[in-house]
């Protein structure tokens, strides 16, 4: 089952007096890279310096892996041609329930002025409605311990908790990064 791709509308109600700014939800590019980066560091609260190669080249490659995945897509939401969130969606089967298809959603982020705005339950519903296009039978994600308005908002939208996640983190030789 492959992810649409083409680019996508969406109206956000309510965004101000009468205005309904319009929404566009499409597959991230290369020309992407600074929007992807700033994002991806605003999730993880971090700074990111604009003259920084290294940021550009990782994410360059880490795109670039990701498109030998058919089903593992980023995608870029912009909001009057600005973009201000982002996703990623992978659609799989795994041998459990018969090999049916699952999604997963990752990388959830939307621009810390524009949290509150409309623009993740938007997100939400594309991703949803992508996933059932693709005939899975469940979408899922995962949250950070520590994210606790985005669980409320998660919840809020539909989502349970459902299992318990572990992790561990692996000794630098045993990791196999694209970046190497």
């Amino acid at each position: 089952m492959m992810i649409e791709s083409g680019p996508t509308e969406a109206t956000m109600q309510g965004a101000g007096k009468g205005q309904q700014p319009i929404l566009e939800i499409r597959l991230a590019t290369q020309a992407d890279l600074p929007h992807l980066i700033r994002l991806m560091a605003e999730m993880d609260d971090l700074e990111v310096d604009p003259r920084d190669e290294s940021a550009a080249h990782k994410m360059r490659t880490t795109m670039d892996a990701m498109d030998r995945y058919p089903d593992f897509k980023i995608y870029i939401v912009s909001e009057g041609g600005l973009p201000v969130a982002s996703f990623s969606l992978m659609i799989f089967c795994s041998p459990s329930h018969n090999g049916t298809h699952q999604a997963l959603l990752d990388a959830v982020v939307v621009e810390r002025e524009r949290r509150g705005a409309g623009l993740g339950a938007i997100m939400l519903e594309h991703a949803m409605h992508m996933a059932s296009e693709a005939r899975c039978y469940k979408l899922m994600l995962s949250s950070n311990i520590k994210r606790a308005d985005a669980h409320r908002f998660y919840e809020n939208r539909g989502f349970s908790q459902h299992g318990i996640s572990f992790s561990i983190d692996l000794p630098a030789a045993e990791i196999h990064s694209v970046l190497q």
